[in-house]
């Protein structure tokens, strides 16, 4: 029977960055259906990316409260040592984030939208923009990694929505994606079905020039 997740939102001050953040991994499993957590376990085994090691930029749209998916698939991604995350949602999520990471015991600053804390050995820059994105997605510009979970309802009421993001992917770039984009100008690498919730999980580098 999978486990019940609770989210408790509560005003968390700010701490300071602390490169030596030591993980709560038993509070941060209650964050995650077992099944979840188990599958994650996958992402050791496949081939690694090597992108720049600072100026990375992922993005993350419909990315809810959702801070610690992306932050394992960083495991894809060894030589990063320093990363932006936008994160663009149509409800302010920010407060819940920041829980999150108080509870498992990691610390960070905060400037109005952006938190800034250390996930293992890599920096984390976070920027959380509310609004509807097909507003906000033509202030993004290109990214590096795009992410992509548990939005498959919402992007097919956006015309061209997997072009669109395609086109804005720099060249040689990681598209993560629980769904879609498949048959596209991407070099995919095998990747477990049970790490998508629909059995449909995509990976792959930014071919095109």
């Amino acid at each position: 029977m999978a486990n019940l997740i609770v989210y408790e939102e509560r005003k968390v001050k700010a701490k300071g960055l602390d490169r030596h953040n030591q993980v709560n991994e038993e509070k941060l499993k209650e964050y995650f259906f077992d099944e979840d957590y188990d599958s994650l376990k996958q992402l050791d085994k496949l081939p690694k990316f090597y992108l720049n090691r600072k100026e990375n930029l992922l993005f993350y749209p419909g990315c809810g409260a959702d801070i610690f998916f992306p932050l394992h698939y960083l495991n894809l991604f060894p030589e990063i040592e320093e990363i932006k995350f936008i994160f663009v949602d149509e409800n302010n999520s920010l407060d819940m984030i920041k829980t999150e990471l108080d509870d498992v015991g990691i610390s960070f600053e905060e400037k109005k939208n952006n938190l800034h804390f250390y996930w293992k050995d890599k920096l984390v820059h976070l920027e959380f923009i509310q609004g509807d994105f097909q507003k906000v997605f033509p202030k993004i510009g290109k990214y590096h990694i795009y992410f992509e979970r548990a939005f498959r309802i919402m992007r097919e009421q956006i015309p061209h929505y997997e072009q669109s993001i395609l086109d804005n992917l720099l060249p040689k770039g990681i598209l993560i994606s629980d769904s879609g984009f498949e048959n596209k100008e991407l070099e995919y690498i095998e990747v477990p079905p049970e790490l998508s919730a629909y059995g449909e999980m995509v990976i792959g580098k930014k071919l095109k020039k």
